[in-house]
């Protein structure tokens, strides 16, 4: 077996990416987390992926996802007929070992809930599960997306697509919004700005911006994400409100009709908030941490 770390992929790696992970999916009857947005659009310089080869044949795969300065997701998977020999073994100590010395103190590993061998592995490195997160979906019904609510704040609600002169503002909604800190909602802000890649929204009450959320549409599917509304708005409406508008506004300007997300499983105001608009939750990922220490 041969251990290879990649900065950035070709197609034909991310065609044999997609290919495991169908198998292991079918295999398994889970869905893996693997972030493919980011993988097609992986920095220059940078190792955030390794993947294991018997012979010619892609046999296993595990990514790093950095969203903070101190801490990674990690996910990954290993083909069926190859898993108990150790591959996952190589690959997760080479990750570690990277962000050993990118300084990164602490590891989260992606665990679909149904994946048995996953969670395993994780228990017998010796994770510690963190938190869990519903993966949900919603279908426009007969070409007919949500209508927006009509409330008192209708008419002063704006939708408005984000702009460079935006980073202050969306810095500190998602200070409020994912409570971290000023430096890793900055960094991440300007990143994001900068790549252009998804649809960016800043909702604005009379003005004032209340909320944030990006759209990713891939293959006819967009994905919600960074999605948070100012706490003094939560409660009146407002998320519901923009959420529609999103829906609205992707069916009519792209003809989108499917539509996911990800809440926290601890977050009953959020999940009520998506079920309300039509989301259904589909499965579950769990999150176990590791701190690598000094």
């Amino acid at each position: 077996m041969k251990l290879v770390e990649k900065q950035g992929f070709s197609e034909q790696e991310l065609r044999d990416i997609r290919v495991l992970a169908d198998l292991c999916n079918a295999e398994d009857g889970i869905t893996l987390k693997l972030n493919w947005e980011m993988l097609s659009e992986r920095p220059a310089g940078v190792t955030n992926d390794f993947l294991m080869y018997e012979g010619e044949e892609l046999i296993g795969f595990l990514g790093i996802y950095s969203f903070r300065t101190t801490e990674v997701e990690i996910s990954g998977m290993v083909h069926p007929q190859h898993r108990r020999k150790g591959v996952f073994t190589r690959l997760a100590d080479a990750a570690t070992e990277e962000c050993r010395r990118r300084g990164i103190p602490k590891l989260i590993f992606i665990c679909q809930e149904r994946s048995v061998s996953g969670k395993a592995f994780l228990e017998a490195r010796g994770a510690v599960y963190s938190f869990s997160e519903h993966w949900m979906e919603m279908r426009v019904p007969d070409g007919q997306p949500p209508k927006v609510p009509d409330t008192r704040q209708a008419e002063a609600l704006e939708l408005r697509l984000v702009t460079a002169d935006d980073v202050e503002v969306l810095t500190e909604l998602d200070m409020q919004g994912f409570d971290i800190s000023y430096e890793d909602a900055r960094v991440f802000v300007e990143k994001t700005v900068a790549d252009g890649k998804e649809n960016r929204y800043v909702a604005e009450l009379g003005g004032k911006p209340i909320g944030k959320l990006n759209v990713r549409v891939d293959e006819g599917v967009a994905f919600i994400f960074g999605f948070c509304v100012l706490t003094e708005y939560r409660g009146r409406g407002c998320g519901r409100e923009i959420l529609a508008r999103t829906i609205e506004r992707a069916y009519r300007e792209g003809g989108t009709v499917r539509f996911e997300l990800e809440v926290a499983a601890d977050n009953p105001r959020a999940l009520g908030l998506y079920e309300s608009c039509g989301f259904r939750a589909l499965n579950a990922n769990d999150y176990y941490t590791i701190e690598l220490g000094g």
